[in-house]
C-alpha cells in the first residue's frame, strides 16, 4: 500500500509540474493581431555564428523599432533615439518567446508572450545610457537572444 501512495503522490507531483510550466511562459497570445510583414531594415550579422544580429538603419524617425524575434537571435538596431519608443515585436520563430527591456531604473517586458507567427507592441519612455534586452523565455538570453541597446 505504501508503494502505491509513493507512486500515486509522485504521479501527481508531476501532473502539476507540467500543469504549471504550460501556464508560465507558454500561455495563449492575447495581444494584437496585428503580424505584418516588412521589418524596414537593412540586417546584417556581426560574425559568423554570432546570434545577436543588429539592423544598420533603425526606423526611429517616429519612435518605432521594429524588432524580430528568432530562434536565438533578437533583430533591431543596436541604438535608438531617447524619449517614448514603441518597440514592434514580432516573432517570426518556431518556440514561444518574449521581450524584455532593462536598465536606468526600467525593467518592462511585452506579455504575454508571442507564439509563432505573433506581434504586440511595448511602449517605454527611453533615457540616455545601456540598455540589455533579451528574451526572457528560461534558456533562451543564455542560448544568445540578448544584446546591449545604446539610447543616445
Amino acid at each position: 500500500m505504501k508503494k502505491i501512495m509513493t507512486y500515486a503522490a509522485g504521479m501527481v507531483s508531476l501532473g502539476l509540474l507540467l500543469a504549471f510550466s504550460s501556464a508560465f511562459g507558454q500561455g495563449k497570445n492575447l495581444g494584437s493581431a496585428d503580424t505584418k510583414a516588412g521589418y524596414g531594415s537593412t540586417v546584417s550579422s556581426q560574425e559568423p555564428g554570432d546570434t545577436k544580429t543588429a539592423a544598420t538603419v533603425p526606423d526611429t524617425a517616429k519612435g518605432s523599432v521594429e524588432v524580430k524575434l528568432t530562434e536565438y537571435k533578437i533583430e533591431m538596431p543596436a541604438s535608438v533615439g531617447a524619449g517614448v519608443t514603441t518597440f514592434k515585436v514580432t516573432n517570426a520563430g518556431e518556440e514561444t518567446h518574449g521581450f524584455e527591456i532593462e536598465g536606468n531604473g526600467i525593467e518592462k517586458a511585452l506579455k504575454p508572450r508571442l507564439k509563432k507567427g505573433g506581434s504586440s507592441s511595448l511602449q517605454v519612455d527611453l533615457k540616455p545610457g545601456t540598455y540589455k534586452v533579451y528574451c526572457p523565455v528560461h534558456g533562451h538570453k543564455t542560448r544568445g537572444m540578448s544584446l546591449d541597446l545604446t539610447v543616445k
